[in-house]
């Protein structure tokens, strides 16, 4: 890394300690889970560069109004290629239970897809239209978040 891309560069966040959440519950877990994703996406937008539009911007503000909706901050959050997957169980084999996904777009806007990704449930622009869609589309009787036995307590 050159100097003058030094200046500027955030430090790596410390992230919460999932183990140690476990250990607590899996409530601990989740919400160790919504901390830690959020700063860790936070981090790679600035580190990265990835401005407003990208990927990465609508991960970022997706993971925040997520977060501010009880009925998804109470499952627990994984990304993979940016997109914003939830579980009910705390670990893998992730335990998706009918839930939708979301996918941010380049560009902007976001697609809500069903578990397994074929069906695309609709577009909306904003990541609270993508939320409200979200909670549409949750099964309505959703189990509580889990630990695998391995994993510490339920």
């Amino acid at each position: 890394m050159r100097s003058d891309d030094q200046r500027g560069t955030l430090p790596k966040p410390v992230l919460p300690d999932l183990a140690a959440a476990r250990a607590i519950g899996p409530e601990a877990a989740t919400e160790a889970r919504w901390e830690g994703l959020v700063l860790r996406w936070e981090w790679l937008q600035h580190d990265i560069g990835h401005g407003p539009g990208s990927c990465n911007d609508g991960l970022v503000r997706l993971l925040k109004a997520a977060r501010a909706e009880p009925r998804l901050r109470r499952l627990f959050p994984w990304t993979s290629h940016y997109n914003l997957h939830f579980s009910l169980s705390t670990s893998v084999p992730w335990a998706a239970a009918g839930v939708p996904f979301a996918v941010p777009q380049d560009g902007g806007g976001y697609q809500i897809h069903r578990p397994g990704g074929s069906e695309v449930l609709g577009t909306p622009a904003t990541p609270e239209e993508a939320v409200a869609l979200l909670v549409e589309h949750l099964p309505p009787d959703l189990g509580p978040v889990f630990n695998h036995p391995a994993d510490g307590p339920r």
